[in-house]
């Protein structure tokens, strides 16, 4: 494989290649049984400018301070008075129903609802625009009337955030370099 990457082969059951880039900066490659390794190093070259942008970005998180337990916090204390009131108003309008709000710190999701309509909220989105906390927030409150991902969720958050897309793609971009600070 490429020589100034560290990069894991993974041969399965897949019709084309997968890349993914570990918060290591490992990158695992999942290739199909019987293609050959110069297919996949194509494959990897014609990714370059998206693997190493990837790269940059991971390496760049790891150089990003830690958040103090006082600085978390402080966090979750300005999460527990700026989202539950912000939760009731899209409910509202929105015409659903939920449970309780907990403020969590958490490394690996934005927020979540239980079949119950509990709510769970991470205190980093303190940290994210407020467009991002809006999607976050009627995203959880879509999942009352669908508890999946399905089209006719997408649908229902698009009906309450037709721009939804672009808080969505911030998270994906941005958003590991805040979580990383836990």
């Amino acid at each position: 494989m490429e020589t100034t990457w560290n990069v894991q082969l993974i041969r399965c059951r897949r019709r084309s290649v997968g890349i993914r880039i570990e918060g290591t900066g490992e990158i695992i490659v999942r290739a199909p049984l019987r293609m050959p390794e110069s297919e996949i190093r194509k494959v990897l070259e014609s990714k370059r400018s998206w693997i190493e942008k990837t790269l940059q970005k991971v390496k760049a998180r790891v150089q990003e301070p830690k958040l103090t337990e006082e600085e978390l916090a402080a966090l979750v204390k300005q999460a527990k008075k700026v989202i539950p009131p912000r939760v009731a108003e899209r409910a509202r309008q929105m015409g659903v129903t939920y449970g309780r709000i907990a403020i969590r710190k958490q490394k690996t999701r934005w927020g979540s609802c239980s079949a119950k309509g509990n709510l769970n909220f991470n205190c980093l989105l303190m940290l994210c625009p407020e467009d991002v906390l809006d999607y976050v927030i009627v995203h959880e409150l879509c999942h009352r009337k669908e508890l999946n991902h399905s089209a006719r969720f997408w649908a229902a958050v698009e009906r309450v955030l037709p721009d939804y897309i672009q808080p969505l793609k911030w998270l994906k971009n941005e958003g590991q370099t805040i979580i990383s600070r836990i």
